[in-house]
């Protein structure tokens, strides 16, 4: 498999850098990748260029600096990015192209490809996926939205040009763009959920495929080093409250929000003397329009090299980023890696990477004194260590290279074998007397991005509304029945039986699925496997968040993972239906994990999706008659893995139950 990446530049600007490293991680997983750019400025001789020679690069120079005053000519000076489509290339001679299985296009404005010179690849009848690091591909023009929804329809009227009206320049470029796409089929990368969605409001993409796969950065880089090792290193200060903050434009400027940071910080010292504090920037600086900062300020400059910009992220205590509108910026993903947290407002792509008093704080949108708070949490929370160790691990578990790099070949050999893999999911929910939680978990099954589900239901002729419930979502309900069952496995072969799909789960009643793109990361996560299976969250019968499970899901999954305790939970297994076999009866609780280890036995190819894919409300017969389920739980592992064993094994289970409920003095299941 072939994959040529096209970008305007090499590794200048955070696309650039986001397509190097993408480059290199499908390498490490053994894909022929190579990046084509449309003017080189480095010296790495991996990276190809359309225009060599000292007469082609300076044409190329002048196209760059030529659409870049027209577009600021055309616009008001407010610095919002916006592109006109005046300079192109055409790039379909180049052999190298022509020999590709996939055309991977990035970010490809400043005088490289206008839409008639998309339209010309479409020509070479090849796959195209395209990644969307800003909003231009789906805009009349502008890089960044804001609270601005013209894009919806055919633009026009924009804000941000000198001439606006319902003709203008916007207008005109969103003609030309829909005029190229109509003969031009692609599949959409967004990197982020926020650009993802606005992606497919735009008008321009109506009906085009769009896929969340995030950028990924060298794990083997960023990573966390020493803090006053690297505070030594860089010459800061050991003593202060460190914020790093990333290129320090102009008070004026409105992407950035500069503004913001300022604000906050004037706010945080009321709270801590500003001897305490000290702001560290890092990358370029607008030196005519240097703000004043309320607290000591230290300019490190623009940082080349990632080993030392790691060493940057490691040395302060948090991240600050005020930015108003960004995709998944690199800076944010590279602080978590280095075990920093990150205080950044509500907005774009931040929120896939920051989780809320878990590795961050996430402000409210345009709410400097929330910014302020952010920091302040930082400064006094007693659980740093805690946070870093969140910040770098959310980073390893979603976005390093072996993940990121395996969601694109899913896509890839998907586009090439013509047919993605769009698998039916038989989803089988038993209930029976529970009205206030049924319909929680109907709302779960039913509101699921992934289309192909057929959603069964098995009620043990509930008498309390159960069933009133059940009928008001009848129609999003491909099968349901009410009557008396034998027990709660009785009803689980039941919906067995009338389950037609590719694969089966449970997501019995007060169960669900972690988030509404569930379904569809678990089967993107690869193709044609026996059994996926990924990690469960807790919560009590008030839906209350218990966190994780005491018995976390294992790399690797194998038959013998159960050996010290139930490591998978029913509702965060997805198995292949021709594999799943009914519920042994002669169990009355504790049936599925016999079911599992049976079906784990006979597969050949069991993948973990590294994701949270379920939540499961605690309690229920197993709790209630707890000893029973015991003594079925000790049959059931003396059948897989023999008396003895088993027996050794449980030494082992109950050590490790003993030191979790004295660290945390419960015993989540």
């Amino acid at each position: 498999m072939k994959i040529i990446h096209i970008n305007s530049y090499d590794g200048n600007g955070g696309a650039g850098r986001a397509c190097i490293r993408l480059d290199k991680a499908l390498k490490q997983e053994g894909i022929q990748s190579e990046i084509w750019v449309n003017y080189k400025f480095g010296n790495d001789h991996t990276i190809k260029s359309f225009n060599k020679g000292g007469f082609r690069k300076m044409i190329t120079a002048f196209g760059i600096l030529a659409e870049r005053f027209i577009s600021s000519f055309i616009s008001k000076p407010i610095k919002i990015p916006f592109s006109y489509p005046f300079w192109g290339t055409d790039i379909t001679k180049n052999k190298e192209l022509q020999e590709a299985d996939i055309i991977h296009l990035h970010w490809i404005n400043h005088g490289f490809l206008r839409p008639k010179d998309l339209q010309k690849i479409a020509k070479l009848n090849k796959p195209i996926v395209w990644t969307f690091h800003d909003s231009n591909a789906f805009t009349g023009g502008c890089h960044v939205r804001y609270s601005c929804d013209h894009y919806e329809h055919e633009c026009g009227n924009c804000p941000v040009l000198k001439t606006s009206n319902p003709s203008d320049a916007s207008h005109d470029i969103w003609l030309q763009k829909n005029r190229a796409y109509k003969q031009l089929s692609f599949n959409i990368i967004s990197p982020s959920n926020w650009m993802g969605g606005a992606a497919s409001k735009s008008g321009l993409l109506k009906g085009f495929p769009v896929h969340v796969i995030p950028n990924t950065l060298e794990t083997t880089v960023f990573n966390p080093h020493d803090k006053d090792i690297s505070r030594e290193f860089l010459g800061l200060s050991k003593d202060k409250f460190l914020i790093l903050s990333g290129f320090m434009p102009s008070r004026n400027d409105l992407h950035k929000g500069t503004p913001y940071l300022i604000e906050a910080l004037e706010l945080l010292t009321k709270r801590v003397p500003a001897q305490k504090i000290e702001l560290v920037v890092f990358g370029n600086r607008d030196n005519k329009n240097v703000p004043n900062f309320p607290v000591k300020t230290t300019f490190l400059g623009t940082i080349s090299n990632d080993e030392k910009l790691a060493y940057c992220y490691s040395a302060v205590d948090v991240f600050l980023t005020p930015s108003l509108d960004d995709n998944l910026p690199n800076t944010v993903m590279e602080s978590l890696a280095c075990g920093t947290p990150v205080v950044s407002f509500t907005t774009g792509g931040i929120p896939d990477m920051v989780r809320h008093l878990t590795n961050g704080y996430l402000a409210e949108y345009k709410n400097s004194d929330d910014l302020a708070n952010g920091l302040a949490w930082v400064l006094e929370t007693p659980e740093k260590e805690i946070l870093r160790r969140n910040a770098s691990k959310i980073v390893r578990e979603n976005f390093s290279e072996t993940i990121v790099a395996r969601k694109h070949i899913i896509l890839y050999e998907q586009l090439l074998a013509k047919e993605p893999f769009e698998p039916v999911l038989s989803v089988i929910t038993v209930v029976y007397n529970n009205v206030k939680d049924i319909e929680r978990t109907v709302l779960s099954v039913i509101n699921q991005t992934y289309s192909k589900i057929q959603y069964i239901i098995i009620d043990g002729n509930s008498n309390d509304g159960t069933i009133d419930i059940i009928k008001e979502y009848d129609q999003k309900i491909a099968k349901w029945v009410s009557e008396k069952d034998h027990g709660i496995y009785d009803a689980m072969n039941k919906g067995l039986a009338l389950a037609t799909g590719d694969y089966v789960i449970f997501m019995n009643s007060g169960d669900e699925f972690y988030s509404p793109d569930t379904v569809s990361d678990v089967f993107s996560s690869s193709s044609n496997a026996d059994i996926y299976y990924g990690e469960t969250e807790m919560y009590n019968e008030n839906w209350e968040n218990l966190g994780k499970r005491r018995h976390v899901a294992p790399e690797t999954f194998t038959y013998k993972s159960f050996r010290f305790g139930m490591s998978v939970s029913h509702q965060a297994i997805y198995i292949k239906r021709s594999l799943a076999k009914p519920y042994n009866l002669n169990y009355q609780l504790s049936s599925d994990i016999d079911w599992i280890l049976e079906a784990v036995k006979n597969s050949s190819k069991i993948v973990n999706t590294r994701k949270y894919v379920a939540k499961y409300m605690v309690g229920g017969m197993s709790k209630k008659r707890h000893r029973q389920s015991l003594k079925e739980r000790f049959n059931i592992f003396t059948k897989h893995y023999g008396l003895i064993p088993n027996l050794l094994n449980h030494f082992v289970i109950a050590a490790n139950l003993a030191f979790y409920y004295f660290k945390h003095r419960r015993t989540n299941d």
